[in-house]
């Protein structure tokens, strides 16, 4: 399966059209764009849960309080990778084994390896 920032295809295009358009939209315009940019390759019935699986990986943000509910990216593009790629560094340091990948023609990081990936966090 395709994974680009730990998105898959469908969420990671809706999620560049949130980012593109940088403000909040109903369902109902979000429906719209998606169709006229994607046609029949986009199902518009998967549209609702993969901004549900969004919104509880925190990606998007659903605003309630309007008189229509309206969906807004919870980032920019660029934060979104930048915090996506600490969270991946985070993973590596949880489970140092996977460091190792890293680093094939070391058998073990020096401090100064240490240090420096640890600046990144």
């Amino acid at each position: 399966m395709f994974k680009k920032y730990g998105l898959n295809h469908l969420s990671l295009q809706l999620m560049e059209l949130l980012w593109s358009v940088d403000k909040p939209l109903t369902y109902g315009e979000i429906a719209t764009l998606v169709k006229s940019r994607w046609g029949e390759r986009w199902k518009i019935r998967k549209l609702k849960s993969c901004l549900v699986d969004l919104q509880e990986a925190g990606a998007v943000i659903a605003d309630e309080n309007t008189a229509v509910r309206t969906y807004r990216a919870a980032c920019t593009k660029e934060e979104f990778i930048d915090n996506w790629k600490k969270e991946q560094i985070k993973n590596y340091f949880n489970k140092p084994g996977r460091l190792y990948g890293i680093f094939p023609t070391a058998k073990k990081l020096s401090e100064e390896d240490i240090e420096e990936l640890q600046k990144l966090l």
